[in-house]
């Protein structure tokens, strides 16, 4: 009996050692794999700069859909693995910190928010808010919030009194709804400079919409296939020269056909084991060369499709991510 005690005893204590190897090995490997994998999507963001580097040499002064950094099919499979990539102008988008910084003087950027606004069916009093949310004093803006109504909240919390470091932040504005969040980002970013100009080469035929009151959406979809002909608008003038744009009084206030902001979505594999990484690319305008401004890692996007899908996102035809 003794001995039967002694062999059941230590069988169980093999079986648990055994079980915790495995799960140490097991637990091991798959961050082995996500190691991997991260260095993947590094290797994707190191691609992405090199890309944009080599197109500033090729064409300086120009930035269109049609280069090669605006593929859609930058995919690359390696062995075990893959790296998709999808690089965005963020300077084809409205810039709302140019709007929070340069509230005061900037009214035609407000003119054309307050269009676009109206365009997506948004609530028009976020503007207000986003002014009062952002700025140093006190003031409520006539259809604003300050501290106090968001002290009084169940969760509280206070306003930043500086530029948006994430576009996420306009969430947490009075009136701001999940919907109106997944319409307003396919059409806005947050960039750190106060200035930057509008690309009308990247822009969406809905971002162009936004630029006079009488535009209609054909004609800036009509727009879009025009520079796509053109390989892209060599000048401001060239666009404001478009009979889509006639007896509009369009001024090129704001507008550009360069790019210093881009964004990379990178998505890698390894194995069973998959990293989301999103750089935040600055491309300095005299000489080209590449700064990683910031980088989140693991926030989820979906790459297939996500181009075609902007505009259905932002007329709300389809739920946002």
């Amino acid at each position: 009996m003794i001995v039967l005690l002694v062999v059941t005893i230590a069988t169980v204590l093999s079986v648990a050692i055994a079980k915790n190897q495995f799960r140490a090995i097991a637990t091991g490997s798959n961050q082995l794999d996500r190691l991997q994998a991260y260095f993947y999507a590094r290797g994707g963001e190191e691609y992405a700069r090199q890309l944009l580097h080599k197109d500033f040499i090729d064409r300086p002064g120009q930035d269109d859909l049609s280069e090669p950094w605006a593929a859609p099919d930058l995919r690359f499979e390696f062995e075990f693995g893959e790296v998709e990539i999808v690089i965005e102008d963020l300077q084809g988008l409205f810039n709302l910190n140019e709007f929070v910084v340069g509230q005061k003087a900037n009214t035609v950027l407000q003119q054309k928010l307050s269009l676009m606004t109206a365009q997506i069916g948004l609530d028009p009093s976020w503007l207000d808010e986003l002014r009062d949310f952002t700025d140093l004093d006190g003031e409520t803006s006539p259809a604003g919030a300050e501290d106090y109504f968001y002290l009084g909240l169940e969760k509280p919390y206070r306003t930043s009194g500086q530029p948006l470091y994430d576009l996420s932040e306009i969430r947490l504005l009075r009136s701001m709804t999940d919907d109106g969040f997944n319409r307003l980002r396919s059409v806005m970013s947050v960039l750190p400079a106060a200035v930057s100009p509008l690309n009308v080469n990247t822009a969406s035929p809905l971002v162009l919409q936004a630029m006079a009151t009488d535009l209609t959406l054909d004609q800036a979809q009509s727009l879009t296939e025009t520079r796509l002909t053109l390989e892209g608008f060599e000048s401001v003038q060239q666009f404001l020269q478009q009979p889509e744009l006639a007896g509009l009084s369009l001024k090129p206030d704001g507008l550009g056909v360069q790019s210093n902001f881009f964004q990379a979505k990178i998505r890698a594999r390894y194995g069973e084991q998959i990293v989301f990484l999103t750089s935040l690319l600055f491309r300095d305008g005299s000489t080209g060369e590449l700064t990683v401004y910031q980088r989140k890692n693991n926030e989820r996007f979906t790459i297939a499709a996500e181009a075609s899908s902007n505009l259905e996102d932002a007329t709300g035809d389809t739920d946002g991510a």
